[in-house]
């Protein structure tokens, strides 16, 4: 594996054709985060080899019932490579297998997920794990943060993958690389607004950057019009010519693809059938017996045979394939499963230094995190202005229609349902909006941190930092103005208790919403967060007194943070040593606020007890949030 050892990121120049990645105008900064373990960097290093992938005997099953048993194959024993510095292309029809076998070269899926085979890189036995440092996997379905511009996207992954260039080297980098994908024009536009073809163009750039050995797509090409098309398969062919391996897959590309390609992998029901240069395919089929017609599409031709429209032996053709790609698969391969073997034999420390994250700061993967949280922050509307005003309103609306009930003991009971619809308003304001947000999110960290860009916990970190200046402002505007005007008593430590009970809330509310909204998709989180917290409301202490909650169901109860809040609200509102309320009928039951307390069966507990519980479940759900990014980045795709 001697010719892996290297700075990380460099690769071959590509001459001076000015349509190609160049990675002339980074090496002066990629030379300055260099492992420490890289040779000085006063002598030029040599030139790092193309990688080549291969494999043999690759097979992929699925397990389809309870029991575990492997009952389908996805992939059957396929055979053959991707060649360094080329375009390499997987074609074949739905279902044959082509994201499977991406997945796999990507080190996305193992033998625990049912992988068998042999993998080498440049004719070395190679792990998942080697293979998953060392490619740059780019999904069908790229997820961008839609609240930055193009610009700012590119800014972001340059900062991160180049952590020690200055401002003014960063943006000539980046507009370099708008030029080579041909972004000039659109570097202003937010993400949410770009064409597709825009899109799928930025969703390469901001992994090329720093030239990624090995770049893997899968359907790049997807939902972009012939003409898009094209421009896709040029820009990958030109970062091909620059040293990089790129392989994606594409379900039927046209005649003028095809000129571009190098090597392709046609796949038909889990196996290959043909692998090699694409100058030879018509060649092969022929000597298989199938003929192509003159001025026919070769991908057209090919699928058809795929599908049985021309008869013949397939097994025939697979047979016919092999000569052109025995030279590489027929290596002596160890199995993916002896980790310890491939490990010593592909020095894994020399190749982990050469794809591994570039030395980054934990600062500078915290500052840029910092950045980008903010901006998004201060430009979504939903989440930031809509519900900042959300706020402000609903506290009007709520002072207008309990106007000084707080003060009053005639009205008791009513304020008791305003300081309930108090806690119902902003647990409900605070969890939608995040359900609905953070799904996109959630699919950006998982793409980005499998690419390395940043840790997990460096991500948890700003996010929870980022999100406590809203989280204390909303509960804030809402309680300054409801709580004034509802006639609730004007005492500092009243109002700082029943402000810490909301603030609390708050962020409880939204740690919900974000654990469901990256553990499942917008539609199931929108229905389960109310339909979780219902329960919850029941065991409160508002609808059924805490005294009169069922022995058998008492456990719930002491789950439900709503009740806690509520107690401690109350608690804040009558409890200590509060005056008797002044009666505006000629007679109020209720006007000792330790009567009313007791009528509602509280204090059941201290109040630091409750404080102590609502950040309890804040850091459970955090934890939570942490388990499911963590298996989020880990999954395979």
């Amino acid at each position: 594996m001697e010719e892996l050892i290297g700075p990380v990121g460099r690769g071959y120049d590509s001459g001076d054709d000015d349509n190609k990645i160049t990675n002339s105008a980074m090496k002066t900064f990629i030379t300055k985060s260099e492992d420490p373990e890289t040779p000085d960097s006063s002598e030029t290093p040599e030139p790092l080899a193309n990688i080549t992938i291969s494999f043999s005997d690759l097979s992929y099953s699925i397990r389809q019932n309870a029991r575990g048993k492997r009952s389908k194959e996805i992939l059957q024993e396929i055979h053959g490579y991707f060649s360094g510095g080329g375009l390499n292309v997987l074609v074949g029809p739905s279902g044959a297998g082509k994201t499977s076998l991406l997945s796999i070269l990507c080190g996305l899926r193992g033998k625990k997920e049912g992988v068998r085979g042999h993998l080498a890189i440049n004719g070395t036995p190679a792990t998942a794990d080697t293979l998953r440092k060392l490619t740059c996997y780019i999904p069908q379905e790229f997820a961008l943060l839609p609240s930055l511009t193009a610009r700012e996207t590119l800014y972001f992954a340059a900062r991160l993958k180049i952590p020690h260039a200055d401002r003014k080297q960063i943006n000539s980098l980046v507009m370099s690389v708008a030029g080579t994908l041909g972004l000039q024009n659109c570097l202003s536009t937010m993400t949410r607004d770009l064409s597709g073809g825009e899109k799928k163009r930025l969703s390469i750039g901001v992994e090329i950057v720093v030239n990624p050995r090995v770049l893997v797509l899968d359907e790049p090409t997807s939902g972009l019009d012939s003409a898009a098309s094209l421009q896709v398969i040029i820009l990958l062919k030109n970062i091909a010519l620059s040293g990089c391996t790129v392989i994606c897959s594409i379900h039927q590309p046209s005649s003028q693809m095809m000129t571009h390609f190098d090597d392709i992998l046609v796949l038909a029901e889990g196996r290959d059938l043909y692998c090699g240069p694409s100058s030879k395919i018509v060649q092969t089929f022929q000597e298989a017996g199938y003929s192509c017609p003159p001025f026919y599409n070769i991908s057209e031709f090919v699928m058809e045979v795929i599908i049985g429209q021309h008869g013949g032996d397939l097994d025939n053709l697979r047979n016919y394939s092999n000569k052109f790609h025995s030279v590489v698969v027929n290596k002596s391969l160890a199995p993916l499963s002896n980790g310890h073997d491939i490990e010593h034999h592909v020095k894994i420390k020399n190749v982990q230094r050469c794809v591994k994250r570039i030395c980054n700061p934990w600062f500078n993967e915290f500052q840029m995190l910092i950045w980008r949280s903010t901006k998004c922050i201060l430009r979504d509307n939903t989440l930031t202005k809509l519900r900042l005003a959300a706020h402000i309103v609903v506290g009007i609306f709520m002072g207008l229609v309990f106007y000084k009930f707080g003060g009053d003991a005639s009205k008791v009971f009513s304020n008791i349902a305003c300081l309930f619809f108090f806690l119902l308003f902003l647990f409900f304001s605070n969890a939608m909006p995040a359900v609905q947000m953070f799904p996109i999110e959630a699919e950006v960290f998982a793409r980005e941190n499998m690419n390395n860009w940043y840790g997990l916990g460096t991500y948890h970190l700003t996010k929870v930092l980022t999100d406590l200046p809203l989280q204390t402002l909303c509960p804030t505007l809402f309680l300054v103005i409801a709580y004034g005007m509802t006639g609730q008593p004007i005492e500092s430590q009243r109002f700082m208790k029943s402000w810490l009970i909301c603030f609390l809330l708050c962020v409880l509310a939204q740690s919900f919403g974000m654990l469901a909204g990256a553990a499942m998709n917008t539609h199931c989180g929108t229905f389960l967060v109310p339909a979780l917290n219902i329960p919850m409301c029941l065991f409160s202490g508002f609808f059924l007194k805490l005294g009169e909650i069922p022995s058998y169901m008492t456990p719930f109860s002491f789950l439900s943070y709503f009740r806690y809040t509520f107690e401690g609200l109350m608690q804040a509102i009558y409890g200590g040593d509060r005056e008797v309320l002044p009666c505006s009928e000629n007679f109020c039951i209720l006007r000792a606020p330790d009567r009313i307390l007791r009528h509602m069966n509280m204090p059941s507990i201290e109040f630091s007890a409750i404080i102590y519980a609502l950040v309890a479940w804040i850091g459970f759900l955090h934890l939570c949030i942490y388990g499911v990014l963590k298996w989020k980045s880990c999954r395979s795709v």
